[in-house]
C-alpha cells in the first residue's frame, strides 16, 4: 500500500454526493481476513441486500472522505478505526447506478486492525457482518458470475461466492484494485 498512490478524481462531487468505505484487514499475517457485511434490506437503497465493505454517504459533520468511512465504520460494525493502523487509500471510484455514471464519488481507505478478529455490533442497516479469509477471496472455486442488466442488456459480471451471497459490482471492483495493488489479481481477472 506504501508504494501506491490513490488516483483522486479531478472534479470533486458536490457535498451529499461522495461516500466511503473502508476495507478492514485483521488477523495474523499468514491468515488475513477482510471485513465484509451484508446491507439491510431497505426500500430505495440501490446496494440493499448486497455484500459490502462498511461505509456510507457523508454528512455534513464529515471533514475528509476519510472521516466518513471512520464513522460509517463505528456505526455500522462498531469497529473504532481510529485504534487501528492505517494502511492507505484505493484510488476514488465513479458511482454508477443502473450502469449510468453519476456525480457521486466513492473513497475507499484500507485499514488493519490488528491480530485478533474484532467482535462486531452491528446497525439497523446491516443484516450480518463477516471477517472473510483472503484465502476464500483469492481461491479460483469461489469464483463466479453474476446476470446484471446494463443500459438494458443482459451483461455477466465477475463475482465471488461468500455463504449465501456473491461479493460484486463496486465491492468487486475495490477487491480487485486491492488485489492489483498486492501484484495478486482475482481469480476471473
Amino acid at each position: 500500500m506504501r508504494r501506491h498512490e490513490a488516483r483522486l478524481l479531478a472534479d470533486k462531487p458536490k457535498p451529499g454526493n461522495s461516500a466511503a468505505v473502508a476495507l478492514v484487514l485483521a488477523g495474523p499475517p499468514d491468515a488475513l481476513h477482510l471485513c465484509f457485511i451484508r446491507r439491510a434490506q431497505r426500500e430505495g437503497d440501490h446496494w440493499s441486500g448486497q455484500m459490502a465493505f462498511p461505509g456510507g454517504r457523508a454528512e455534513p459533520g464529515d471533514a475528509t472522505p476519510r472521516d466518513v468511512a471512520e464513522r460509517e465504520t463505528r456505526e455500522e460494525v462498531g469497529l473504532d478505526l481510529r485504534e487501528a493502523e492505517f494502511l492507505g487509500a484505493l484510488s476514488e471510484i465513479w458511482i454508477r447506478h443502473s450502469g449510468r455514471v453519476t456525480r457521486d464519488v466513492l473513497s475507499p481507505f484500507v485499514y488493519y486492525a490488528g491480530g485478533e478478529l474484532p467482535e462486531f455490533r452491528l446497525s439497523e442497516e446491516v443484516a450480518e457482518a463477516y471477517w472473510v479469509p483472503l484465502e476464500h477471496l483469492w481461491d479460483p472455486r469461489n469464483w463466479t458470475t453474476i446476470g446484471y442488466e446494463r443500459l438494458g442488456r443482459p451483461v455477466e459480471l465477475p463475482g465471488i461466492r461468500y455463504g449465501q451471497g456473491i461479493i460484486w459490482g463496486l465491492t468487486y471492483m475495490m477487491l480487485r484494485a486491492l488485489g492489483e495493488i498486492l501484484e495478486a489479481p482475482l481469480p476471473g481477472e
